[in-house]
């Protein structure tokens, strides 16, 4: 099964993130770190920061957890446009005063909206229509490298303006919009290959190897990349590969270890009969990388 994927632009997703960005310090702290810390567009908007909703959310303090925040973001994601907030949360603390400042007008999000909506829009469509000629082949490669079938019929992305980057949840993406379309791709099938990649096995074996877990981060980079680079517009000479696409080694430990023993993966997946054989040679790898150094 490939799942169908839906690309929106929703104003409720947006403003939940507006929110969230503007006053991240009551966020959780892996978001607050991560890709809330939007310091251009939190500088920008400084000047709708409210002190009433800034005790509010300090009183609040409505996610104890990163979990908690990815499940009213998607929440929000799934809801019809005409739905209620009423399910999303059993939490109803966050639920009214979202409610609450939707109603309201002098937080200043409307003015926001009413200029990054057609922007988004338009993104949209343009993005919508590069990434439908790919898409199942890249959610079929992806699915063949993480020796695991996709659970789910659909998938909604959401384009948001001011994140930091994105995430992937369940059946849920969430991410901002690049200029380059090609690197917006790239950024694409890593959120899928969040959502696929079998994360605990990986992270058992990488942490009884005595390795540093961030490598399990480096994997869900390589399957993304490998997935997606023959559908990618190829650099035309003396323009190299855009900066964004390859997995990068400043922020992704152990790649150079690692993308040798993926490529040739990528050329034969049928060389590990499951994913746990992947991640035996993984380790492997790294174990005979450290020796040698």
């Amino acid at each position: 099964m490939i799942p169908n994927i839906e690309f929106a632009v929703s104003k409720a997703v947006n403003e939940f993130c507006h929110i969230s960005v503007l006053y991240r310090e009551f966020m959780p702290a892996e978001l607050a770190t991560g890709m809330l810390d939007n310091k251009t567009y939190e500088s920008r908007n400084s000047r709708l920061q409210h002190e009433e909703l800034r005790l509010q959310l300090q009183k609040l303090r409505p996610f104890p957890s990163d979990l908690e925040w990815y499940e009213f973001a998607t929440g929000l994601m799934k809801r019809s446009p005409l739905g209620g907030l009423e399910a999303l949360s059993t939490k109803s603390g966050i639920v009214d005063l979202f409610q609450d400042i939707r109603q309201r007008r002098d937080f200043g999000f409307e003015e926001i909206w009413r200029d990054t909506r057609p922007g988004l829009e338009a993104y949209k469509e343009k993005f919508e229509s590069e990434w439908s000629p790919i898409g199942d082949q890249v959610l079929t490669r992806l699915s063949s490298l993480a020796k695991r079938p996709w659970t789910t019929d659909r998938i909604r992305v959401h384009f948001i303006d001011c994140l930091y980057g994105g995430f992937g949840w369940n059946d849920c993406i969430g991410f901002a919009p690049f200029p380059d379309i090609e690197v917006q791709k790239k950024f694409l099938a890593h959120e899928l290959s969040e959502l696929i990649t079998p994360r605990r096995s990986l992270v058992e074996a990488l942490r009884e190897a005595k390795l540093n877990l961030g490598i399990a981060h480096t994997v869900v980079d390589l399957l993304a990349y490998f997935s997606v680079r023959d559908f990618l517009a190829k650099p035309v000479f003396p323009n190299v590969e855009k900066k964004g696409i390859k997995p990068n080694p400043n922020y992704y430990p152990a790649v150079e270890g690692l993308y040798l023993m993926f490529e040739r993966y990528a050329e034969n997946p049928a060389i590990y009969q499951d994913f746990q054989g992947l991640v035996q040679d993984i380790v492997a790898t790294l174990t005979e990388v450290s020796i040698i150094q």
